[in-house]
């Protein structure tokens, strides 16, 4: 069994002799990163036979031998096997307790591991040392068209995502030569225009549920087009009255529990707003409802700094707020949205007033301005009719 180095667009790659899940032998092409060159062989040749020891090394063999034009290399490998589930089981333990990761993240990864990926492959009885595209491929295509839930194709991309970070792992530990994740074909997402408010819609939603205890979240949010978790983070702590500005830089997140975070989803997304004369008021009478209800609640109030709470001071839930504006919206007789759809409208109506998509992009807090054309570039007729009237013939 023999390994060598051979040329391809000028380049060293390492090429070596490995058995399949089925048994049988097939070439396994490895990029060097080495121009071909005779200074670099010698380079070239130590990855070659790094290679073939870490091949050899996840195998569940008792002794290989590879021949390279040099040496002869011979390793004992571990006999046993890992099932994967059990492998990713350890993963999703290691992973939540790295420092590295919040507890959003941790909720992501345990979600996806738990429900889909260690049921699945716990059933199969599957190996990680046979795990290949096949394999993923299968299970993947499972989790689209199986009866019950099927998994969306941006559900799928998540799944994918944690297949990737968990097959990483295993090759870092040497327990696997390849990671198969990376040829998962997922199914096409198709794009969804957003749906929104327009001007004389967001003026009918303000006026039928004034009065209600979410106007004031809706209507903060549409002014600032926020994300419902920027607008639940919102605390005193974002409010300059001297200045006359508001700034984002907390959120508060549903997973399984309530989760603040002192930061918010991207550094873009950290952002200030100046204060019009009736934010000002409408944050003025929520702090002097605020010390009226401490008073009134007196032991029993809960203390914390955010803006929109429950008079006794505890934090609303977030899904609790998006279903009572789904419930207002059903009550009243208007359009069916989402709360997200809030933001969306905050941009429609920007556009609509002739502001261009690096201003929407600032205001929103969008990461780069693809995102926002992403999204809102099909309402940007502004910007066509000045394109079309540039033909003058």
């Amino acid at each position: 069994m023999k390994g060598s180095l051979i040329e391809r667009y000028g380049k060293y790659y390492a090429v070596f002799n490995v058995k399949n899940t089925n048994g049988k032998w097939a070439k396994k092409y490895v990029k060097t990163g080495l121009e071909f060159k005779p200074e670099n062989e010698s380079a070239a040749q130590s990855i070659l036979e790094n290679e073939i020891k870490m091949y050899l090394e996840a195998k569940p063999i008792e002794v290989e031998t590879f021949q390279t034009s040099n040496k002869t290399i011979s390793i004992k490998a571990d006999k046993n096997k890992t099932l994967f589930s059990s492998f990713v089981n350890e993963w999703m333990k290691k992973k939540e307790n790295e420092a590295r990761t919040d507890e959003v993240t941790d909720y992501f990864y345990h979600n996806i591991c738990s429900n889909y990926i260690i049921p699945y492959f716990k059933e199969t009885k599957t190996y990680l040392e046979d795990i290949d595209y096949h394999i993923l491929q299968e299970f993947v295509d499972y989790e689209r068209t199986k009866d019950k839930k099927p998994l969306c194709p941006t559900s799928l991309k998540k799944l994918k995502i944690t297949l990737r970070l968990i097959l990483k792992d295993a090759r870092m530990q040497r327990l696997i030569i390849d990671d198969p994740s990376e040829f998962i074909v997922l199914p096409k997402q198709t794009r969804r225009l957003p749906t929104f408010y327009n001007e004389e819609q967001l003026t009918e939603l303000f006026e039928k549920i004034k009065g209600d205890y979410i106007y004031n979240i809706i209507y903060v949010t549409v002014l600032y087009g926020l994300r419902r978790s920027e607008v639940l983070g919102l605390k005193w702590d974002s409010v300059d009255f001297e200045n006359k500005l508001v700034t984002i830089k907390h959120t508060v997140v549903r997973t399984n529990k309530i989760v603040e975070k002192d930061r918010t989803k991207t550094d873009s997304s950290f952002r200030t707003f100046p204060m019009s004369k009736e934010i000002e008021n409408l944050l003025l009478n929520l702090r002097e409802e605020e010390n009226k209800n401490r008073l009134k609640y007196k032991e029993n109030y809960t203390e914390n700094d955010y803006i929109f709470k429950w008079p006794d001071g505890t934090m609303f839930n977030p899904d609790q707020i998006t279903r009572r504006f789904v419930g207002l919206l059903k009550k009243y007789g208007l359009p069916p949205i989402r709360f997200h759809d809030l933001r969306h409208s905050c941009a429609s109506l920007l556009m609509s007033k002739g502001f261009q998509l690096k201003d929407v992009q600032e205001w929103l807090g969008h990461a780069d301005i693809e995102t926002t054309a992403n999204i809102y570039g099909h309402l940007d007729q502004s910007r066509k009719k000045e394109l079309m009237n540039a033909f003058k013939f």
